[in-house]
C-alpha cells in the first residue's frame, strides 16, 4: 500500500535546519551539508544522511563501522549503497518507524531522575507513565508548569491550545523568569505576540504558531523540555522528525 506524507513549507524548513544543525560536523556527510531548506533532500542514494540521523535519534542504532562511506571523494558503488540502505531499513524498524514510536525510546535515563516523578498522577506508576506517547508526556510536563504558575488554562493539544502564545508565555516565564516576562500577554495582535515570544525561532515560526501547526509546536516544546529542565532526560527531536516522515 502506498502512503503519502504531507509536509508543509514551514515543517520542511525547520526539519531541514534541524538536520543541518545535527550533522554539520559529521565527516562522513560534510559534503552533503547543509541541505537546501527548499527541498529537504535527506533521501540520498547512499543512505548516509538517514543512517546518521538514526544514530542521532537513538545512539548506536547503526554500527557506523559497517557503513560504506566515500573514500577520497570517490562515491560508493551501488552494491555498497544497497548495504547502507538495508541498515537504515532495519534500524527504522528497530526504533519503531512504520510501527510506533515508543516513549521509552524517546526519553533517556528517566529512572535516574526523581524530579520526573512530579509528573505522575495519583496512583500512577512510573511504568504506566513511560507507556504514554511522547506528546502526552510533554503535555503533562507543560501543564505541570502552568499549574505551578497558578495559571488557569491548560493545554490538551499542540495546535489550538497554544496558538495565541499565552500558554507559551506562562511556561517560559515559569521556567526562566529572569529572561522571559509576561509582557507579551499585553499584545492583542497574536502574530505580534508570537514575534515577541518566539525570538529564538527554534523549530517554530510565529506564522506556524498562529496557524496551529501541531508538528512544529511539538518539536518546539520538546526543545524547551530538553534545554531547560533536566539535563539528561531528553526527548529526541530527531525521532519526532522520523515519526512525522515515516509513520
Amino acid at each position: 500500500q502506498n502512503v503519502s506524507h504531507t509536509i508543509n513549507e514551514d515543517e520542511r524548513t525547520e526539519f531541514t535546519r534541524h538536520i543541518n544543525q545535527e550533522l554539520i560536523n559529521d565527516p562522513d556527510v560534510k559534503d552533503k551539508i547543509p541541505i537546501d531548506t527548499d527541498i529537504m533532500q535527506i533521501f540520498d542514494e547512499d543512505g548516509l544522511i538517514l543512517a546518521k540521523l538514526f544514530n542521532d535519534s537513538v545512539p548506536d542504532t547503526i554500527d557506523e563501522r559497517v557503513l560504506n562511506v566515500p573514500v577520497k571523494g570517490k562515491k560508493v558503488n551501488k552494491c555498497k549503497m544497497t548495504e547502507n540502505n538495508n541498515s537504515v531499513i532495519f534500524s527504522a524498524k528497530g526504533i519503531g518507524c512504520n510501527v510506533n514510536i515508543g516513549s521509552a525510546d524517546l526519553i533517556v535515563d528517566i529512572k535516574l531522575h526523581p524530579e520526573l516523578y512530579r509528573l505522575l498522577e495519583d496512583d500512577e506508576t512510573l511504568e504506566q507513565f513511560l507507556k504514554l506517547p511522547p506528546d502526552q508526556i510533554l503535555l503533562r510536563w507543560f501543564n505541570y508548569h502552568l499549574k505551578a504558575a497558578k495559571w488557569d488554562r491548560r493545554v490538551k493539544n499542540f495546535s489550538k491550545d497554544v496558538s495565541d502564545g499565552a500558554n507559551y508565555t506562562i511556561l517560559l516565564n515559569q521556567l526562566k523568569p529572569e529572561l522571559c516576562s509576561r509582557d507579551p500577554l499585553n499584545e492583542p495582535d497574536l502574530l505580534e505576540r508570537a514575534e515577541k515570544k518566539l525570538g529564538c525561532r527554534k523549530y517554530l515560526t510565529p506564522k506556524a504558531l498562529v496557524a496551529e501547526n501541531p508538528k512544529l509546536n511539538l518539536a518546539f516544546v520538546a526543545h524547551i523540555f530538553n534545554t531547560t529542565w533536566i539535563a539528561d532526560a531528553k526527548i529526541s527531536i530527531s525521532l519526532l522528525l522520523f515519526s512525522t516522515i515515516f509513520s
